[in-house]
This record gives structure tokens, sequence and C-alpha cells, in this order.
């Protein structure tokens, strides 16, 4: 009985969510197609128009080697990729932790014999999976992006920095887990992620501009992605491991918190 209802969590949590995988799917693949295209017929033209911006605005396209293709990259990786990736992980986050309580529909869950950390992990495991698939489509979609519009994406790490992104995105989507976990609100879990995200976004990249503050940018969360300059260097396995470990403390705290709250309904 028990295993059967967790297969019925599990079943139900991806129906659930297969749409808004598949809504980021497809759109992390029309930017990925986007950015090449632009790239190879004006990637010059771009290139001169990023010499004579202000730093403030060259930090906003992340670390790059200067080319078409490494700026067409740090677009999709930089600016867009985290902006679908980091709503589809935050809300779903939220979700995870209070979704079926702020639906009244947890209490008949918990009627059958399971603890509300099973269906929290459980739920957890669905959106890790789609947040890996979604990763991993990223990456596909942008070599075979690369293929079609003729741009070399060979000096450009690709895998690794989808990666390095995933660490970052799990650490966000985590944060929104544990906060709604603990005051029983997806609201509050969402505001309190999404505005560290941005904070940490604007903190990481408009930091550096003034050399005396550019150190503080390796306090936030986001320095966590950025610092590692995957797409030149690779993954950072320091950098990742830390985001990683940091993704699971707002887990365990969430599990703890959920299991000795009052639920709501």
């Amino acid at each position: 009985m028990r295993d059967r209802l967790l297969s019925n969590v599990f079943s139900k949590t991806i129906r659930d969510w297969l749409l808004w995988t598949v809504i980021a799917i497809v759109a992390l693949w029309a930017v990925a197609a986007m950015y090449v295209w632009i790239m190879t017929v004006a990637g010059d033209m771009y290139m001169d128009l990023m010499g004579d911006m202000p730093d403030a605005f060259k930090s906003i396209y992340g670390n790059h080697d200067g080319t078409p293709a490494g700026l067409a990259m740090s677009g999709l990786f930089s600016v867009m990729g985290p902006l679908i990736l980091l709503a589809y992980a935050i809300g779903l986050g939220a979700s995870a932790a209070v979704g079926e309580e702020e639906a009244r529909t947890l209490p008949i869950l918990l009627s059958n014999p399971v603890r509300r950390r099973t269906v929290l992990l459980t739920k957890t495991a669905v959106a890790v999976i789609g947040l890996v698939i979604i990763m991993a489509s990223t990456w596909l979609g942008a070599e075979l992006s690369g293929r079609i519009f003729g741009m070399d994406l060979s000096d450009q790490a690709v895998l690794a920095t989808s990666v390095q992104l995933l660490g970052m995105v799990l650490l966000f989507g985590a944060i929104a887990l544990g906060v709604s976990a603990w005051r029983g609100s997806s609201a509050l879990g969402i505001g309190v992620a999404a505005g560290i995200a941005v904070a940490s976004y604007f903190l990481t990249t408009m930091l550096p501009v003034v050399e005396e503050l550019a150190n503080l940018a390796r306090l936030t969360p986001w320095y966590l992605f950025s610092g590692a300059e995957s797409l030149s260097q690779g993954i950072d396995p320091v950098l990742l491991a830390i985001a990683l470990a940091i993704a699971v403390a707002f887990l365990v705290g969430g599990v703890y918190t959920l299991e000795r709250r009052d639920l709501k309904g």
C-alpha cells in the first residue's frame, strides 16, 4: 500500500509539473538558437558594441573569451538561462514544500501510511530530475544550434557550464523549499529566494566594477556560478560543492521544520 501511494505521489507530481518542464526546455532551446543565430550573422558588430560599453554593462554578460561564440554562450548561461531556470526551480521548490498543503490535499495524503517528509522528498526528487533533464537539454540545444547555424562551439565548455549553473539553481530552489516549509507559505519562499537571487546577481556583476569592492562579490550565492568562469575554465569543483552543500542544508532544514510545524487545513 505504501509503495503504491509513493508511486502515485511521484507520478502525480510528474504530471503536475510536466508542462512547466516542457515550457522551460522549449524556451531555453529558443534562447540558445536566438543567441547563436544573432552572433553568427552579426557577431562582429556586437563585439564592437560591447567594446564601447561601460564596464558595468559588460559585466552583465559575464565572462567570455571575446568571440561571437563566447558572447552567444555567455548570453545564454549568464542572462536568459538563469532567469528561466530560477523561475522553474524556485516555483517548484516552494510547491514541493507546501503545494499540497495550500491546496488542502495534504491531509488526505497523510491519512495514508506515509510521512510528511516522504511526500516532500518525493516531490523534491521529481524537481531535481526535471532540472537535470532541462540542463541536459540546454546543453544539447546549444550544441545543436551551433551545428545548424555553423558556429564553432568547441572552445566553449558548454557542458561544464550547464553543470555549474545547475548547482546554483538547485541552491535557490532549496532556499524556496526551506523557507516555504518553515513558514508554510509558498509566496514567502518564492519571494525570499527570488529576492536573494536578484540581489546577489546585481552585487556579483556590479561590485567588481569598483576595485575596492570586488572581493565582496565572492560572498554572494551567484558567485558560486559566475566565479567559476566555467565557459573557459570548466567546472570549479569547490564552488559547485559549496552550492550543493548549501542546497542540502536548506533541504534538511525544510524537512525538519515541516515535520514539526502545525499544518494548515
